[in-house]
């Protein structure tokens, strides 16, 4: 049986049409930092403020899986993560790209690499060929060749029109895969 607290890609199929989600930059701004309670936004709005988007622009898509690929994981567990979700992101999300089984100091491997590393870490583990990443991470850590990729204002997230129309069309894209 599998540790609830470290999902691993195994939970994924190669057959699996993946979205890997990044929370901080996404659905929310990206000004969030851990405090005594837990974490914290300190820019304008609440957690999570743009999961109502995600979850429209996914009824058309429900064969689509989420795995996370967020630092939430790192910081909170897989579990607390996922919880910070809305009910049906969390129906959706059956692994992520980090597991409790990995070192957390940043000199033991994970925290070196760049999202695309840990991504495609988890794709290969998990034999993928039809994902996309939804992230604010920065284009210079994603190959110039590899456009799966949406990548998301720090600011505005998923608020922005542009970036949800990029999502629906690399979604559909998705769905058409072998």
């Amino acid at each position: 049986m599998l540790d609830s607290n470290c999902p691993t890609s195994s939970l994924l199929t190669p057959n699996d049409r993946v979205l890997f989600l990044d929370f901080d930059g996404v659905l929310h701004p990206d000004d969030v930092y851990r405090n005594r309670s837990g974490l914290e936004l300190r820019a304008p709005g609440r957690l999570m403020m743009h999961a109502k988007i995600l979850i429209e622009i996914l009824k058309e898509f429900p064969l689509v899986k989420i795995s996370l690929s967020t630092s939430w994981v790192r910081i909170l567990g897989y579990r607390r993560a996922r919880a910070a979700l809305p009910p049906e992101l969390q129906a959706l999300t059956v692994s992520s790209t980090w597991h409790s089984r990995m070192p957390k100091a940043p000199l033991e491997g994970y925290d070196m690499y760049s999202r695309y590393q840990q991504i495609r870490a988890a794709v290969t583990r998990a034999g993928l060929t039809s994902w996309i990443a939804l992230d604010d991470d920065p284009f210079e850590s994603w190959p110039v060749h590899d456009r799966r990729l949406i990548r998301t204002d720090p600011h505005l997230g998923l608020s922005s029109v542009p970036t949800q129309e990029e999502l629906q069309v690399k979604l559909r894209a998705l769905m058409e895969s072998e």
